[in-house]
């Protein structure tokens, strides 16, 4: 290995690793970040290799997304081939294909297991969710049917202008039949800034925090709102939200940055990234063919984590040219 890119020297395996086994989805939200037009599904012979690679490897978590996973013919096989190896995973899914019958077939399969479901959901009122993303009151009904069939569930709800003074009101809905809420916002990138109706200001978050610290203490402790926790942190640097400017500095962003450390992202193609936003610019390798750990030792790997500052900084607007730093207030880029 050159000498001259090996200053970050990766684990023996990432800790985490997201799978995108579809390449579709059925839903065109708004501000979504991920391409999800081309209908492509992770080759499932492959996939299950692979599963077993990271299990003899020792990671620790391993995420399904897409696209929209359900989507893909052998979803309910590759989470039981997961489930069996023992590690832990999540599930991020939009929730519109998942009837009674598909939530008990997967109750089933997750039984004992260490599994969490992630629907998204922008709000209980379909009338505003389907402003940004569509199929609202279908997606309500097969959370509660999700619920019922006892599977750990987390609802994922991306903040706009839409739905910034209510969105908190979603755990009135859902608790105590879920108690897991991750709220985040809207990330800049070339598809949402289409729609920068959507995108809210600095103080409009801020408020939204505070409201929602607020509206928490009214719940018992077991309501877990991990995204709560880290802008609270954030906020509590600053004097007063009010004072906060974007550092230019690549290292006020990037000091943590995990890319191609502690996670990875694999496409349908099993294109391996370090980033599922700067896709363009932390693709590793490819393990369609290849053993993962000859990939993640590559030189190309070590290229992308030793970057002197992440790929983020790279994304551009193809509209009308403003870096994505410029648009970024005052999160991490990859903050979700």
């Amino acid at each position: 290995m050159d000498n001259d890119i090996a200053y970050r020297a990766p684990l023996k395996a990432p800790l985490t690793a997201s799978l995108w086994i579809t390449g579709g989805c059925n839903l065109a939200c708004k501000y979504c970040y991920a391409d999800a037009s081309r209908n492509i599904y992770m080759d499932p012979a492959r996939l299950f290799m692979l599963v077993d690679e990271f299990r003899d490897l020792g990671v620790f978590d391993i995420t399904i997304a897409g696209g929209e996973p359900f989507l893909h013919p052998q979803i309910f096989q590759v989470i039981q081939r997961i489930l069996d190896s023992g590690m832990q995973m999540g599930v991020l899914t939009n929730g519109v294909l998942l009837d009674k019958e598909k939530a008990s077939r997967l109750a089933g399969i997750a039984e004992g297991k260490k599994m969490i479901l992630q629907v998204s959901l922008d709000s209980p009122d379909p009338r505003i969710n389907d402003l940004t993303r569509g199929m609202g009151e279908t997606v309500l009904q097969n959370i509660k049917h999700l619920a019922k069939c006892g599977l750990q569930l987390q609802i994922s709800c991306v903040l706009s202008s839409v739905n910034i003074d209510s969105a908190h009101l979603i755990i009135d809905e859902l608790y105590p039949h879920v108690k897991r809420f991750h709220f985040l916002n809207i990330q800049r990138t070339d598809r949402s800034l289409k729609h920068p109706e959507l995108l809210i200001t600095d103080s409009q978050a801020y408020d939204f925090w505070m409201r929602l610290n607020a509206h928490a203490k009214k719940f018992p402790p077991d309501l877990f709102l991990p995204s709560l926790r880290i802008m609270l942190r954030s906020y509590g640097e600053e004097e007063s939200h009010e004072s906060w400017e974007f550092h230019k500095n690549a290292t006020f962003s990037c000091r943590s940055c995990s890319i191609g450390l502690t996670k990875i992202e694999i496409t349908p193609e099993f294109d391996m990234l370090g980033c599922d936003i700067a896709k363009d610019f932390s693709k590793m390798g490819n393990i369609a063919e290849k053993p993962f750990a000859e990939v993640w030792n590559s030189r190309d790997a070590h290229t992308v984590r030793n970057s002197p500052y992440p790929p983020c900084y790279k994304i551009r607007s193809s509209g009308d040219g403003v870096a994505l730093e410029d648009n970024l207030r005052p999160e991490f880029a990859c903050f979700r």
